[in-house]
């Protein structure tokens, strides 16, 4: 059986979208009020998930889920005295079940080397792939599933 990719991503709208100014802050880019910085946003920087949590939360131009998925979220999971040492993306869908990936390192959400929006970027693309894998699992799992909201008689 073959399904096609639950969330998508474009990085090059969510790249233009995080450019724009802030509708809170217009002397800001979204990018800058969502804590987005070069040198403090990446891999090994404290609060690095924090902020891709904030970004996901804004919901970014880019990131696309179809209708029955009513939610993505990030559930951060400290190590120790260590906040952001990984998460837990989760999928509401439109049925009431909750869809889970398996741990996530924070090393696998971006490349240690990546700062600024281009970690960031890299951290939507993570997390689209692991919701659209969990995804398919689910529907492997559950034929009977359909992503249209039944009719009702």
């Amino acid at each position: 059986m073959h399904h096609t990719r639950a969330v998508t991503f474009d990085p090059v709208a969510a790249y233009a979208w995080l450019q724009q100014p802030s509708t809170a802050y217009p002397q800001l880019t979204r990018a800058q009020s969502l804590g987005v910085d070069d040198e403090l946003s990446g891999v090994g920087v404290e609060g690095f998930l924090a902020t891709v949590q904030d970004v996901l939360a804004a919901q970014p131009d880019g990131l696309r889920r179809p209708g029955d998925i009513t939610g993505v979220d990030l559930w951060l999971i400290p190590d120790g005295e260590i906040l952001d040492q990984g998460a837990l993306i989760t999928m509401d869908l439109a049925n009431g079940v909750r869809l889970c990936t398996l741990y996530q390192d924070v090393k696998a959400f971006a490349a240690r080397g990546r700062r600024g929006i281009p970690a960031i970027l890299s951290a939507l693309h993570h997390i689209a792939d692991q919701a659209s894998f969990v995804m398919a699992t689910y529907q492997a799992a559950h034929p009977e599933y359909s992503p249209r909201p039944a009719v009702p008689r």
